[in-house]
């Protein structure tokens, strides 16, 4: 049976996600330097340990491939982290849009080029691009357990994953059209592009 978390936790992203959080953006940042010098295909694993000062099983602790490593995206926690505030401004599809373009808006110049550095390669690297859908939808059942925490509602409430699931949808679908654009500001219009589609499923379609 599904969970119904109290209203009093308030935070959707544990401690325990955070910490873990920032150790794989450690490895991540290291990991996107040596692919810009060296390439994505001959960058090694050891490598990557090495630059990151951690062990090989400590990487494999947080990434069971390199793949993964690139798939990982720090923003869907941030996103969902930051879901609770804007919650009572809006929709819940609108406050996944305001959650969106905070984060975006508060993004370091570090965390933009980190950005571009991941969608030039899953856009590129057949193997990452045909993983992006799939890596896209497992954050579903976090963004419907950010939306049930705050709402003080069972993770199984057909109204909150049917938003969940249409949000999802509408992130691969943006994804989707965008994957072909590698021109400059590219990632600056599949954000707008994602927005716009937020928009549409907010309207009711």
């Amino acid at each position: 049976m599904a969970r119904r978390r109290s209203a009093d936790d308030t935070s959707p992203v544990s401690l325990r996600e955070r910490k873990k959080a920032r150790a794989q953006a450690s490895i991540q940042r290291e990991a996107m330097r040596l692919f810009a010098e060296n390439g994505y295909e001959t960058t090694t694993i050891d490598e990557i340990a090495e630059a990151a000062e951690v062990s090989r099983a400590t990487f494999f602790r947080y990434f069971p491939t390199k793949a993964d490593l690139v798939l990982h995206d720090i923003a869907d926690l941030m996103v969902i982290d930051a879901l609770p505030q804007h919650l009572e401004e809006t929709s819940l599809v609108g406050a996944l849009r305001n959650a969106i373009t905070s984060l975006i808006d508060t993004a370091t110049a570090e965390q933009h080029t980190l950005n571009r550095q991941r969608e030039e390669l899953l856009r590129s690297v057949p193997d990452l691009r045909a993983r992006v859908p799939g890596q896209i939808a497992a954050a579903l059942p976090l963004l419907t357990e950010a939306l049930a925490l705050r709402l003080n509602r069972s993770t199984d409430d057909i109204h909150l994953l049917t938003v969940s699931g249409a949000a999802i949808g509408v992130a691969i679908a943006a994804w989707n059209a965008a994957a072909n654009d590698l021109s400059e500001g590219f990632t600056q219009r599949h954000r707008q592009l994602l927005d716009a589609a937020l928009a549409h499923l907010e309207s009711g379609l």
